[in-house]
């Protein structure tokens, strides 16, 4: 068994830059909530949700094509996804090229 993550992990998506899909790995110290695992633009509007829910304790992993929640194709460019839970945030950023 690998061993549970001591912390909130928030993996940098791989591939990065991407142009068709990307996987955002994350890990959880305890069973719980995630309240989101969502994408966003620069100016701070949520695209696209790819987790909201509980999960229990271990390394998760989320995939992302380049669609919005209504599954529009978006433009190139940079983009970040925000990992919240009860207490904490992690962001990062990734690049999207079609």
């Amino acid at each position: 068994d690998r061993a549970l993550p001591a912390t909130l992990e928030l993996a940098q998506n791989h591939p990065n830059p991407f142009n068709s899909t990307t996987m955002i790995r994350y890990g959880l110290p305890t069973d719980g909530p995630v309240q989101q695992l969502a994408v966003y633009n620069l100016a701070g509007q949520r695209l696209a949700t790819l987790v909201d829910g509980a999960h229990a304790a271990g390394t998760h992993a989320a995939q992302w094509n380049g669609t919005d929640d209504r599954g529009r194709d978006l433009a190139s460019g940079v983009y970040v996804y925000r990992l919240v839970t009860p207490g904490r945030v992690e962001t990062r950023r990734m690049v999207f090229l079609q």
